[in-house]
């Protein structure tokens, strides 16, 4: 029988991340227990991250994510190109249709909202900034994994996702075709439903062919 392999120090911090990331606060024995490594290796992980400002502790003295994450994802997305090429299209947005517009990415089968305008209107719903969704249900999931064509397609999410929200999405392609991000719009299912989403869609559609076209795209 061959031997298992020992994880590396890198493994283990990354494992504990892994678990970290799902929850909102752990405590020391219970990330022993689910890590399966004794109290003392837990610590001396945490010591490490904590010193990077990846981790921190609540006021239980519990753990979670810390700051430093925020910063790698500000770098994360400082690096995607498309970001600042996007941002006065999705300011434009807003300002025609109310409401509140996104960029977001797909990774693996879940979709980072990473960019945001917010609507200026007093009921708005909840933030979707840095959060990841489901692609399967989410507008923006659907369309980003549909094939990659010269086609502008539209997909809808009316409270698949969460009650009382809805989104519809096209895509943003680069020069050679690729569906790279989602731009959507986000609002109460009393302003953005089935019987008035037609009045947003030839202003979302529109807003991705020029964010597109910017970044090389002529199809």
């Amino acid at each position: 029988m061959e031997k298992k392999r020992n994880k590396t120090a890198i493994e283990k911090a990354l494992d504990l991340i892994d678990v970290l990331k799902d929850r909102d606060a752990v405590g020391v024995t219970e990330l022993s227990h689910i890590l399966g490594l004794n109290k003392n290796n837990v610590f001396r992980l945490l010591a490490t991250l904590s010193e990077k400002g990846l981790v921190e502790q609540n006021e239980n003295k519990d753990y979670r994510l810390g700051m430093g994450f925020l910063f790698l994802e500000k770098a994360y997305i400082h690096n995607l190109g498309f970001f600042f090429e996007a941002k006065p299209f999705l300011k434009k947005l807003r300002n025609k249709t109310g409401e509140t517009v996104y960029l977001s990415i797909l990774h693996n089968d879940e979709v980072v909202y990473i960019q945001m305008e917010e609507s200026k209107k007093a009921v708005l719903v909840g933030s979707r900034i840095a959060k990841r969704y489901p692609a399967d249900t989410t507008a923006s999931g659907k369309v980003l994994k549909s094939n990659n064509t010269n086609e502008f397609k539209l997909k809808y999410d009316f409270e698949e996702t969460e009650p009382e929200v809805s989104e519809v999405a096209t895509v943003i392609k680069d020069k050679s075709g690729k569906n790279i991000a989602s731009i959507s719009i986000v609002a109460p299912i009393s302003r953005l439903n089935p019987n008035n989403v037609y009045k947003f869609e030839t202003d979302l559609l529109e807003t991705a062919k020029e964010i597109s076209k910017t970044l090389g795209f002529n199809g």
